[in-house]
């Protein structure tokens, strides 16, 4: 898990949309919820895209996630 200030990452990977800022008058990015599990071969072998800034997965899906991925 990391934090990605200022959203390079949801850049890189293509994980954000556009949300009304500025007092709602300004389109601004912001970074979508997401998850990667990257094996140690630097493969994505999972991805968790959310369908807004609240859509997270549960611990226990994470948790058996990698148990069963890794």
């Amino acid at each position: 898990m990391i934090s990605d200030r200022g959203a390079k990452i949801a850049k890189d990977y293509d994980v954000y949309w556009f949300a009304p800022g500025g007092g709602g008058t300004i389109p601004i990015k912001q970074a979508v919820p997401s998850k990667f599990l990257i094996n140690k071969e630097r493969k994505i072998v999972w991805t968790y895209i959310g369908k807004d800034k609240t859509d997270r997965p549960s611990i226990e899906m994470l948790t058996t996630i990698i148990d069963e991925k890794l």
